[in-house]
């Protein structure tokens, strides 16, 4: 098994709090399709997180995975790829206040990759630093542009 790892960075102009509520907040994803990519469904919330479906056009083929949202101790986050087409896939977001009213997120993507997939993996590399690139961009035009609800 060899495990692709990509880092993502972005400031968004909005406070700690706000930032890492939006991060988890699929149910807020799925009502609005924060990410154009990704369809957002069946969010099913738990203690510190909640579950839900995802899917994606990729190659014109439909990948769905079940993952897991969970909200850490430190106000980070993490998701999990339960099943799926991805399974095994982690994402790990940090989040920092630079300000009041300005934040700092690092993601880290993590994603197995076995058999055949192995062959293809300097590529999928390349893929994934596009898709958290894109998605880094959609998440702060949804907190700055579209004006997720401020937290107090």
């Amino acid at each position: 098994m060899t495990l692709l790892r990509v880092h993502g960075e972005t400031i968004i102009e909005r406070p700690l709090a706000t930032v890492q509520a939006q991060f988890a907040d699929m149910a807020h994803h799925a009502a609005t399709g924060v990410h154009k990519a990704l369809a957002v469904g069946n969010v099913r919330p738990q203690a510190n997180g909640c579950r839900f479906t995802g899917r994606r056009r990729v190659l014109g083929l439909v990948q769905e995975d079940e993952m897991e949202v969970e909200r850490l101790s430190d106000g980070g986050s993490v998701l999990r790829s339960l099943s799926g087409s991805n399974a095994g896939l982690v994402i790990t977001q940090a989040f920092e206040a630079l300000g009041p009213d300005r934040t700092r997120v690092r993601t880290t993507v993590e994603l197995p990759v076995r058999g055949m997939r192995k062959l293809l993996a300097p590529l999928l590399r390349v893929a994934l630093r596009q898709d958290l690139a894109t998605a880094l961009a959609e998440d702060k035009a949804d907190l700055e542009v579209r004006g997720y609800p401020l937290i107090a």
